[in-house]
C-alpha cells in the first residue's frame, strides 16, 4: 500500500503525470493484489481529467445489467497499465436502452459502447421465450448505436454459473446452460459487422466459475464478480476495446535458445536440442504450433537472438522436428548486439512502430532490458515451463481483432518475401533501377462490399501513413461513400514477387466551396513506403476529380505522435499551405487544372480477374455521383 498512498499524495499535490508514471510498472507487471488493482483504477479515474497530455483518451460507455462501477475502476487500470488513457463512463442499473437515448451524438460521445448483461431475466420463464426476448432488446440496443451515435460496438456474452435444477447433464439439452449458449450463438448472428464480441463463457471458464464469481457481492451490490473476476473480465474486455480502436499487434519478436526448442543450439547442434519425443520437447513443438497458426492469420514474425548467425539458421535446415522454417521470419537477427539494437533494426525493415511489438524470451534479464530501453514494445511474462509458453502469449488478448480478411491470411507471407526484395535492392545500382525491376502494377477501384471489411480495418491500426487518423466506423465509411461527387478507393499492389493485396485507402468529399473536394482520409500500409505508390494513387485521385468537375483539392495533414513521416507529402505532391493554421492542423490546396500527375513507377494492371478487368475504369465498385 505504501506505493498507492504515495501516488494518493502526488495527486493531492498536484503532480498527477508524476504519480501516474509510478502506477504503470506495477500495474504492467502484475504486481498489485486485485483490492490494490481496485484503488489504483479509482486513483487513474481521479487523475487523469488533471494530466496534460496532448492525447485524447478514448471514451468508453459501460451500460449493463448489473452494477458496472468496480468494472469500470478495474478497465481504468487495465488500460493504464497498457499505457492507453480511457475515460469511463457509465449508464444506471438496468436501464440500457434509456441510457443510450440519453447519450449525446456530439464531439464527447463514446468511442467504443460495451453492453453487459446479466442472466436473471433469462433464467425465468420459458428459456425459448426468453432468448427471444433478451435478443431483442440487445438488437434494438444495437440499432440505437449504429443510427445515432457512430461508436464502435463490444457486446458481451451471457454466462451461467452453476446448472439448474436439472442438473448438470440435463441442463446442457434444456435448461439455463442451454439458455445461454443458444443466446450467445444468436447474438454473435446478429451482431453488427464491425462489433466485438466477448465470449463471457470462455472468460469465466478459463479462471474458474468458482473463484469468478461472489454472489454474496452480487445480492448486496448489485454486481456478480469477485475481485479477481473484475480484474479478469476488465483485461478481457480492455482487449476488445483495443480490437475495435487499434487492432491487433502486428509483430512477434522471439529469442531462439530455450525458446522456441530446449537447449543452446550453438553447443548441442542442430540435432542435439530439446524439440520432439520429450515432455519438454512437446512443449516446444506446442509452441512453435501455435506462433506457425499466427502467421497464418497475419502476425509477422521475427528473431532477435544472441546466438552466432550460422548456428541460429542451421537448425531450421536440419532439424526435421521444427515446426517453423527459416521462411516464417520477416526479419532474422542472430548477432551478439543487445537486442534492443536489433529490435529496432527489425522495426526499421518492417517500416513499423515499436508499439506493433511483442517480444518472446525466456530470458528475465532480456525481458527487462527491452522494457526499459524500448517501453513501446509489450513483453510477455515468460514462465518458466515451455508447456505454459502458448498459453503465456496469449493470456494478453494481443492479438484479438473484430474479424479477418483474405489480406490477414496472406500478410505473414508477404513480410517474408519482403527480405527477397531487400536483397534486390541492396544488389541494384540505383533506386530508380529497382523501382523498375519490382515491375509494380497497381488495381485502383471504388471501396466496395468486399473490401470494406479490410478498409475499415486499416483505418483502425494504421498510424504512421495516415494524414489524419480519422477512426471512421464501418457506418461512417458507408455515408461518406454515400455522398454525392464523393470519391472512394481502394488500392491494391503486386509485384515480380507477390501481391501486396489491398494497401491504401483514399477518401475525398466534396467540401461546401463550390467546385471543391476535401480529402477526408487518406493511408498507406507502410510496406510500400518509398515506392512512389502514393505518387501513383493521387494521380488516380487527382483524374478523378477532374472528370466530376472539380477545380480545387483541400488537404489535411493532423499531426499525431506516429504520423510524422507524412508530415510533408502534401508539400511534395504540388500542394499550397494555407496560412492561419490553427489547432496543430496543417490545410493545404491545390489547383486541380494546373496540377500534373506525380512520377511514379507503377502501371495500371491490365490483367483480368474472373473475367473483371482490372485497369479500366479504376472506380468501378460502387457508383460515384458527380
Amino acid at each position: 500500500m505504501n506505493l498507492l498512498s504515495t501516488v494518493s499524495r502526488h495527486l493531492k499535490n498536484g503532480w498527477a503525470e508524476e504519480g501516474l508514471a509510478l502506477l504503470r510498472g506495477p500495474l504492467r507487471d502484475g504486481r498489485l493484489s486485485a483490492e490494490e488493482m481496485d484503488r489504483a483504477g479509482r486513483l487513474i479515474r481521479r487523475a487523469l481529467p488533471s494530466t496534460r497530455s496532448s492525447v485524447r483518451p478514448v471514451r468508453v460507455a459501460l451500460l449493463g445489467q448489473f452494477t458496472t462501477s468496480w468494472v469500470a475502476t478495474a478497465l481504468t487500470a487495465a488500460a493504464w497499465a497498457r499505457d492507453v488513457a480511457i475515460e469511463v463512463s457509465e449508464g444506471g442499473y438496468d436501464t440500457v436502452i434509456q441510457d443510450l437515448s440519453h447519450i449525446s451524438t456530439a464531439a464527447d460521445r463514446p468511442d467504443v459502447i460495451v453492453l453487459l448483461p446479466w442472466n436473471q431475466r433469462l433464467f425465468g420463464g420459458s428459456p425459448s421465450e426468453r432468448v427471444r426476448d433478451e435478443l431483442e432488446l440487445w438488437i434494438q440496443a444495437w440499432k440505437m448505436v449504429n443510427d445515432n451515435l457512430g461508436a464502435r460496438l463490444l457486446q458481451v456474452g451471457y454466462d451461467w454459473i452453476v446448472p439448474g435444477a436439472l442438473g448438470a447433464h440435463l441442463d446442457g439439452a434444456s435448461g439455463r446452460i442451454h439458455a445461454v449458449r443458444a443466446l450467445n450463438q444468436e447474438i454473435r448472428a446478429h451482431l453488427p459487422a464491425g462489433s466485438y464480441f466477448l465470449d463471457m463463457e470462455q472468460v469465466s471458464g478459463t479462471m474458474g466459475r468458482d473463484s469468478f464469481y461472489d454472489m454474496r457481492r452480487y445480492y448486496w451490490t448489485k454486481q456478480p464478480f469477485s475481485e479477481d473476476g473484475t480484474q479478469r473480465l476488465a483485461g478481457a474486455i480492455f482487449a476488445g476495446i483495443r480490437a475495435l480502436t487499434t487492432g491487433p499487434k502486428k509483430v512477434v519478436v522471439l529469442d531462439l535458445d530455450n525458446t522456441l526448442w530446449g537447449g543452446v543450439v550453438g553447443e548441442a547442434g542442430p540435432l542435439g536440442v530439446a524439440l520432439g519425443d520429450s515432455p519438454e520437447g512437446e512443449g516446444f513443438r506446442a509452441f512453435q504450433s501455435l506462433l506457425k497458426d499466427l502467421t497464418r492469420r497475419g502476425i509477422i514474425l521475427a528473431v532477435a537472438s544472441k546466438n552466432n548467425p550460422g548456428d541460429a539458421r542451421e537448425i531450421f535446415e536440419k532439424n526435421p522436428d521444427m515446426i517453423l522454417r527459416f521462411d516464417d521470419f520477416a526479419a532474422f537477427e542472430a548477432c551478439w548486439d543487445p537486442k534492443s539494437k536489433s529490435i529496432a533494426r527489425i522495426a526499421a525493415t518492417l517500416n513499423l512502430g515499436l508499439d506493433s511489438f511483442v517480444f518472446f524470451d525466456d530470458n528475465p534479464a532480456e525481458r527487462e532490458l527491452i522494457r526499459q530501453a524500448l517501453p513501446e514494445v509489450e513483453v510477455v511474462e515468460v514462465p518458466e515451463d515451455p508447456a505454459e509458453y502458448a498459453r503465456a502469449l496469449l493470456a494478453g488478448g494481443w492479438f484479438e481483432t473484430t474479424a479477418l480478411t483474405p489480406d490477414d491470411e496472406t500478410r505473414a507471407a508477404q513480410y517474408a518475401v519482403d527480405r527477397q526484395r531487400r536483397e534486390l535492392e541492396q544488389s541494384s545500382l540505383s533506386i530508380d533501377d529497382y523501382l523498375r525491376s519490382l515491375a509494380m502494377g497497381a488495381d485502383v477501384r471504388a471501396i466496395d462490399e468486399a473490401d470494406l471489411m479490410r478498409v475499415v480495418q486499416l483505418l483502425a491500426k494504421t498510424n504512421q501513413f495516415n494524414m489524419t487518423t480519422r477512426r471512421h466506423t464501418r457506418e461512417n465509411v458507408l455515408g461518406l461513400i454515400a455522398t454525392p461527387g464523393s470519391i472512394a478507393m481502394s488500392l491494391r499492389i503486386v509485384d515480380r514477387f507477390g501481391d501486396h493485396g489491398l494497401i491504401s485507402v483514399l477518401i475525398g468529399v466534396p467540401a461546401e466551396e463550390p467546385a471543391t473536394i476535401r480529402i477526408d482520409t487518406w493511408l498507406m500500409s507502410c510496406r510500400v513506403i518509398g515506392r512512389t505508390v502514393e505518387q501513383f494513387f493521387f494521380g488516380v485521385f487527382l483524374e478523378r476529380s477532374r472528370e466530376l468537375g472539380y477545380r480545387r483539392i483541400i488537404g489535411e495533414y493532423l499531426p499525431t505522435k506516429k504520423n510524422g513521416l507524412v508530415s510533408e507529402l502534401y508539400d511534395t505532391l504540388g500542394f499550397r499551405r494555407q496560412a492561419g493554421q490553427a489547432g496543430g492542423a496543417v490545410h493545404y490546396d491545390l489547383d486541380v487544372e494546373r496540377a500534373a500527375p506525380p512520377a511514379c513507377f507503377i502501371t495500371r494492371r491490365q490483367e483480368t480477374d474472373e473475367g473483371r478487368e482490372l485497369a479500366a475504369p479504376p472506380w468501378n465498385g460502387l457508383p460515384m455521383v458527380p
